[in-house]
């Protein structure tokens, strides 16, 4: 195009200014890319199925206040008085997954394995707890009530049965087959047979590596670290949790007592990466903003330093299209000069960040996407002012100089 020479000419008599916008928005580009690829992990996190009916479930637990109180008995009395609710479709004992609090174990698939094991969080439940969480079996069958054991904390026996998440099995047992198979604490040589295979359960803590891997135990234990889990009946939830939080309280006074649903569980869980979808979000938004805000600025000050030029070119016959394409062209060879800048320094930015901190890869699609996008964004900046540039008229500029 004719208006290239011109346009290189006036930015090299700018250039300090010119080169400041293409770094600024390079610099942009390099952390608004990573960010995009930490939000975009964070919120798939955050959605990924939990395996369990998350949206009608109920929790309670509680303290009692007298040293010597029977666990074993207020359970049975409890569950005996849940499940007799209305609106209750099941309730178990046992701790809630997607909470944070748990216990975890490592796993072999032969006796007396000290090393590479598997790790995987562990429940110990009752015959109920897979319709009381919603979970699909897949593969085998549910505990029989006869397979449960009512054990004391200190107590040293070891389950024989056992159910796992299928995530789980196609990890211990890679070529199939996972179903009878026996599986053995990391170092020991008690056998449990796998007599059932769930399709999902993240856990107590979603977050981490082995989320999905969770073995389930035959066994419920007379500690306090229990809680009673309850699915409503569709639409039942809310009136359930009132329900409950009642029934409780009436049926002994002496313990205090805490209800919550599941999902305000997960929310306090997911707390952090909420807060940081946010804050990230909030950053890419303010530093698009500024970015846009400094486009503006620059054009407008280089339209008012040149309304002489601007009124001569359009007395020479320049039309207002000719005059707002000059403009959009300089700024489209700044933005272009700061996306390259930024698409390399977000990848070397991403490597570093990937080595020391673990963040997720940053694909060149998704920095080639926020490019796209924030050159369109300086396009837009610099169209109102290139707009107006092209209604000076011959005698406006004269008028100014």
């Amino acid at each position: 195009m004719l208006e290239l020479r011109p346009i290189l000419s006036a930015l090299w008599r700018h250039k300090i200014s010119a080169l400041l916008i293409a770094l600024q928005l390079g610099l942009t580009l390099a952390i608004v890319s990573n960010a995009s690829v930490v939000i975009k992990e964070r919120q798939e996190r955050i959605a990924r199925p939990t395996g369990v009916a998350e949206a009608d479930i109920v929790t309670a637990h509680f303290m009692p206040i007298p040293k010597d109180y029977d666990m074993l008995e207020a359970f049975r009395l409890d569950m005996d008085m849940i499940r007799q609710l209305p609106g209750v479709a099941a309730a178990t004992i046992s701790r809630a997954p997607l909470t944070g609090s748990g216990s975890s174990s490592g796993f072999h698939t032969k006796p007396h394995q000290e090393v590479g094991s598997t790790g995987a969080a562990n429940f110990r439940v009752d015959e109920h707890f897979i319709d009381a969480l919603g979970m699909k079996l897949v593969a085998g069958r549910n505990f029989t009530p006869d397979e449960i054991r009512m054990m004391e904390s200190n107590s040293s026996e070891r389950p024989t049965k056992t159910i796992i998440t299928q995530q789980l099995a196609d990890t211990l047992f890679p070529e199939g087959n996972a179903l009878g198979k026996p599986i053995y604490f990391g170092g020991e040589d008690n056998p449990m047979e796998i007599v059932g295979i769930v399709e999902r359960n993240l856990g107590p803590w979603p977050n981490s590596s082995i989320a999905g891997n969770t073995v389930f135990f035959p066994a419920i234990m007379d500690n306090q670290w229990y809680d009673y889990i309850v699915r409503a009946e569709p639409g039942q939830r809310d009136a359930v949790l009132k329900l409950l939080e009642e029934k409780l309280a009436e049926r002994d006074a002496d313990r205090v007592i805490n209800v919550e649903t599941l999902e305000e569980q997960k929310t306090r869980y997911y707390a952090g990466d909420n807060t940081m979808i946010k804050v990230l979000s909030g950053v890419v938004s303010l530093l698009t903003f500024i970015v846009a805000l400094g486009i503006v600025g620059l054009t407008v000050f280089w339209i008012t330093q040149r309304q002489k030029q601007i009124g001569v070119r359009r007395a020479l016959g320049a039309t207002r299209l000719a005059i707002s394409r000059y403009f959009l062209l300089e700024n489209l060879m700044i933005a272009a000069t700061g996306i390259v800048l930024g698409v390399a320094t977000a990848q070397i930015f991403n490597k570093f960040l990937a080595s020391e901190f673990g963040q997720p890869a940053l694909p060149l699609s998704t920095t080639l996407i926020c490019a796209f996008i924030l050159l369109a964004v300086s396009v837009a900046a610099a169209l109102v002012p290139a707009l107006r540039a092209a209604n000076i008229s011959p005698a406006m500029a004269t008028r100014s100089v």
